[in-house]
């Protein structure tokens, strides 16, 4: 009989004594630690783990009290799960292949208030930073993502200031044209006093008229010296026609340079009118849209949180390869090897490197939670066949999870879908039904937002496409009984929303994961429209009247004192013109014509 080898034995014991050991004691906060901070890593944010438990025998993994901080708010959790229970698949894993054959989540909660605060250490700040830096940036319409609202409160400051203060500095239209008119009218009255000085005086003007009448009425005795009495007569009759004429141009192109001088003088209202506009432009009040505040009222979180899907999305698409195009076949790789070659086949059986095979969620259902815990009620549904290789699986990745929220905050929950990235183009769809969500938002939350829906009853569908890279979807809103609160800074708009009836907001999908494009429309719009613009032209209607006097009293004036110089002009040259017009009326007929008939008539 042989003898035992004791201290082979004894060596054999404390190996696997140590083994147990270290597995009860440390590998369970290796591997703790280990899933904490590569999830951090991947979300974002910080996760916390209260209690794990791996067991080597039977390879199960159990997580107790899964916290994921909300990276925008440390004291609050978006997301926390009661239990979740691993079985792993033996096999594959001797292969380095990760095959979970099942999952179970339980108790799951959302936007859960933290007894500490979750932000990130330094050093999984600095890698997450890095990553960021790698990768591009989700875009959202800068429209949506920035829309916003006016400080009212302005109004009230401004209300408190004279219009002569907020006068002070501006340049005024209307009394700089005033200006450069009078200079013009002064030039225009000093060109006209020469031109009339260049014009023949009333004293020549009656002198040639004398002249003539005078030449006239001594008519020769002796037909011999007519012909050198009409070269007279005609050479005087020929100057005063010429003057005639030179006084009617005069007189016409005066008539047409006063007429543009008094057209362009009526231009002075609208000015005035858009001095006004520039003034109140200057105030710093902006007057948004109806299409704004609901952007602000609803439209600008919702964009926030399909940008927030979105980025969830690319993050998992990033990690679910497409395989090859449809009717594409992998060709072998050849590599030399020696004399001969190294043939490589497509992998088209086996495991695929990570595969969830099934996953289960459920609620445990009468937890006793706070008002502001968004827990489930019931729920119950399932994930199937999320893989890394989806076209060695064969299948795509389905889910449907249907469930309602605790308290009666909403009666039915159901988000659905398919990724298919079996080859490309990709093609997933994601749909999403709420059934009256009721929303109760404390007096305190969001008290930065100049509107906010403070309580109603929500309905919400919607579907999101994405082949490829390109976006298709839609998310439509429907509330009723909606109570809108109104902050300090947009207190002017309380009455608008006071007695708001239901409404509904649509938000369309569109471009690619990389700059997707959101834009919106309600039903509230045209209603809010009328109204708003009653609000804000009451409230500033008596600052902008104060305005419009103002300059009025100062350009007023001076309109006056251009439209007295104008006629003053128009009186000076018009009546210059006319006068010797008028002496012009004094000339005798003009002389007879050199032809017999007239010089008979001469004699006659």
């Amino acid at each position: 009989m042989r003898m035992i080898r004791w201290k082979g034995l004894i060596a054999f014991v404390v190996i696997i004594v140590l083994i147990i050991l270290f597995n009860l004691l440390f590998l369970d906060r290796i591997i703790k630690g280990v899933v904490e901070d590569q999830a951090s890593l991947a979300v974002g944010a910080r996760v916390d783990i209260a209690d794990l438990n791996f067991k080597i025998f039977g390879l199960s993994l159990d997580i107790r009290d899964l916290q994921v901080t909300n990276p925008d708010q440390p004291m609050r959790n978006t997301v926390q799960v009661g239990a979740i229970a691993f079985d792993v698949a033996a096999r594959p894993l001797l292969r380095k292949k990760i095959v979970i054959e099942r999952m179970k989540v339980a108790d799951l909660a959302f936007d859960i208030p933290r007894k500490t605060s979750g932000a990130l250490p330094r050093k999984l700040r600095e890698k997450i930073e890095a990553r960021k830096k790698a990768t591009t940036p989700v875009q959202a319409e800068k429209r949506i993502e920035d829309c916003g609202l006016p400080d009212f409160s302005k109004l009230t400051d401004l209300k408190k200031r004279s219009a002569e203060e907020l006068l002070a500095g501006v340049n005024l239209q209307s009394a700089s044209f005033l200006a450069d008119y009078q200079k013009n009218v002064a030039t225009t009255k000093a060109d006209w006093e020469k031109r009339l000085a260049a014009l023949p005086t009333k004293q020549s003007i009656e002198n040639d008229v004398k002249a003539l009448q005078s030449l006239k009425d001594q008519r020769p005795k002796d037909v011999t010296q007519l012909q050198s009495y009409l070269e007279k007569v005609n050479t005087l009759q020929q100057k005063v026609n010429d003057t005639k004429k030179s006084l009617t141009d005069a007189q016409q192109q005066f008539q047409t340079e006063m007429g543009n001088l008094k057209t362009s003088l009526k231009g002075v209202e609208k000015l005035k009118d858009q001095d006004v506009k520039t003034v109140m432009g200057k105030l710093g009040i902006q007057i948004p849209s109806a299409t704004d505040l609901i952007c602000v009222l609803l439209g600008k979180d919702a964009a926030r949180k399909v940008n927030s899907g979105i980025t969830w999305y690319r993050k998992l698409s990033s990690l679910i390869p497409p395989g090859k195009p449809k009717g594409e076949k992998e060709k072998p790789v050849e590599k030399p090897r020696l004399k001969g070659v190294d043939i490589q086949f497509p992998i088209t059986r086996g495991y695929p490197d990570f595969l969830l095979e099934l996953a289960e969620f459920s609620v445990r259902p009468g937890g006793k939670l706070g008002p502001d815990i968004l827990a489930f009620n019931r729920l119950s549904g399932q994930l199937r066949g999320l893989t890394t290789q989806p076209s060695l699986y064969g299948k795509p990745t389905t889910f449907n999870v249907e469930g309602s929220l605790a308290g009666g905050v909403a009666k039915e929950v159901m988000i659905s879908g398919q990724f298919d990235h079996r080859a490309e183009p990709v093609n997933d769809r994601i749909d999403l039904k709420i059934q009256d969500i009721n929303i109760e938002q404390p007096g305190g939350s969001q008290t930065d937002s100049p509107l906010r829906l403070a309580s109603g009853n929500l309905n919400i569908k919607g579907s999101l496409g994405a082949k490829g890279e390109a976006l298709n979807g839609q998310v439509s809103v429907d509330v009723r009984n909606p109570k809108v609160a109104v902050g300090p800074s947009a207190a002017v708009l309380s009455d608008l929303f006071k007695n708001m009836g239901a409404f509904d907001i649509t938000m369309t999908i569109g471009g690619t994961l990389d700059q997707p494009s959101l834009a919106f429309s309600s039903s509230a719009v045209k209603g809010l429209t009328s109204g708003f613009e009653n609000i804000v032209q009451t409230k500033l209607k008596g600052i902008q009247d104060d305005i419009k006097n103002t300059i009025a009293s100062r350009v007023d004036k001076d309109l006056k004192g251009a439209a007295g110089e104008n006629a003053n002009l128009e009186k000076f040259v018009q009546g210059e013109l006319s006068s010797r017009l008028g002496l012009m009326s004094l000339s005798p007929a003009a002389a007879p014509s050199k032809d017999k008939k007239g010089i008979l008539q001469l004699f006659k």
